[in-house]
Parts: structure tokens; sequence; C-alpha cells
């Protein structure tokens, strides 16, 4: 198994966090109930905004600017010549 380094486990955890808020706030609008947890649910937004960044900011292979791979393809090398 292979380990995981400090970005993967950073991108799990605000991934899983990001879940759970977004279905916190689903069931509170499903269900009709404002305040689910004892504060309005829309303060869930304060969570599921920042762990939703992180999480798209750490994915593998994603588009943040940390995350590029510097491999050019062949097409890529004929559009430059």
């Amino acid at each position: 198994m292979d380990k995981l380094n400090n970005k993967d486990i950073l991108n799990k955890i605000s991934g899983i966090i990001a879940i759970v808020t977004f279905v916190i706030i689903l069931s509170g609008y499903v269900t009709e109930n404002e305040s689910l947890l004892g504060f309005p649910n829309a303060m869930m937004l304060y969570l599921l905004m920042p762990s939703a960044l992180i999480w798209f900011g750490t994915r593998k292979n994603g588009c943040g600017s940390c995350n590029q791979i510097s491999s050019v393809s062949e097409q890529d090398k004929d559009m430059k010549n």
C-alpha cells in the first residue's frame, strides 16, 4: 500500500468535511429545519467553503498551480515549433 503524503491526507480530510457539511446543509433544507446542530444551517457554509477550496487545491493532477505536471505532450512540442 502506498504511503500517503501530507497533501493526500489533507485532501481526504477536507473532502470528507466538505461532504458531511454539505449533507447537513442539504438535510436542513429538505426537512425545512433552519437549525439542526443548535445554530443556523447557513453558518455551516463557513466550514463548507474553505474545506471545499482546500480539497480542490490539493487534488492530484488538479488545476492548482502547485499540482501541475511539467511533462509536455508531443502535440504541445509540435505547436511550439
